[in-house]
């Protein structure tokens, strides 16, 4: 067993580790982002205004690097890991405190409990039982996506809920990212305003669309009140998103869910280093 004796020993510690390096990375990439969006690669290729409506076309004219998706990649290997690492020694650790042998295969076998369901949990985590870990069930119940589902969710509803669990999210990514393929990170219409002269009305509007690949966007606005002369502003607002190695979209900024990630995977840790006392 390699588990800390006390709690200053914690920086040290295959998770604290695993997760600084993760924080670096993320970093890192932040940088990597910061001076990608300096290069100003996004471009209003058109904008025709009649005195009553607004077309705006605008063009990706530089795409994200694929190599970026191999830095995500290191990212969220190294926050499951995080969790993984953490687990696997507090299990070690209830084994120890219950004079129980940690079988070869529980150790070859064992990962951090992310499950939709209270049985896939359940059926999934009897190292718990079977090491009188009992002490970390409830915190890690808590930590599960079928939590966030409650009487006020319908059935419907379920998969729309749970897809917004940020475990969740790690998992998808992680997993895909390890067994089918890299990542994708590309720019994307997050959201737009109107910029209105005095007497202006937007009467109607379309909405910012968003697919994998995408690197051209139009859209078209109305209004009442103008003229040629007051002509209407387009303050655009892009992102950079995700999308997983096998397709599953994930149009969040990325650099916001990295670190609402990272932020629940902190908390995670704090509480369950208590349990090794």
């Amino acid at each position: 067993m390699n588990y800390p004796g006390h709690r200053p020993d914690f920086q040290n510690s295959a998770w604290r580790l695993k997760i600084n390096r993760a924080s670096t990375l993320r970093t890192e990439l932040e940088s990597i982002f910061k001076d990608y969006q300096a290069t100003s690669p996004i471009e209003v290729i058109d904008s025709d205004w009649d005195g009553s409506t607004l077309s705006v076309s605008l063009s990706v004219q530089r795409a994200p690097e694929a190599h970026w998706g191999t830095i995500v990649g290191d990212i969220v290997h190294n926050y499951h890991s995080t969790l993984d690492s953490i687990y696997f020694e507090l299990i070690s650790h209830f084994a120890s405190k219950s004079q129980k042998a940690f079988k070869k295969w529980d150790q070859e076998h064992i990962s951090f409990p992310i499950f939709d369901t209270l049985e896939g949990f359940n059926s999934n985590t009897t190292q718990i039982k079977k090491y009188k870990a009992g002490a970390i069930l409830q915190d890690l119940l808590s930590y599960q996506p079928f939590e966030y589902i409650n009487e006020f969710v319908e059935e419907h509803q379920v998969q729309t809920v749970l897809s917004g669990h940020l475990l969740k999210i790690l998992r998808e990514l992680s997993n895909l990212d390890k067994h089918r393929a890299l990542h994708v990170i590309h720019f994307y219409l997050y959201t737009h305003a109107i910029g209105l002269p005095a007497g202006v009305r937007l009467i109607s509007g379309s909405n910012p669309s968003y697919f994998p690949g995408q690197t051209e966007y139009s859209l078209s606005f109305k209004f009442e009140g103008a003229t040629i002369q007051s002509k209407p502003h387009f303050l655009p607002e892009f992102k950079l998103g995700i999308i997983s190695g096998f397709g599953s979209p994930y149009s969040n900024d990325i650099e916001n869910l990295l670190r609402a990630i990272e932020g629940k995977i902190l908390f995670i840790i704090h509480q369950l280093e208590y349990h090794f006392h």
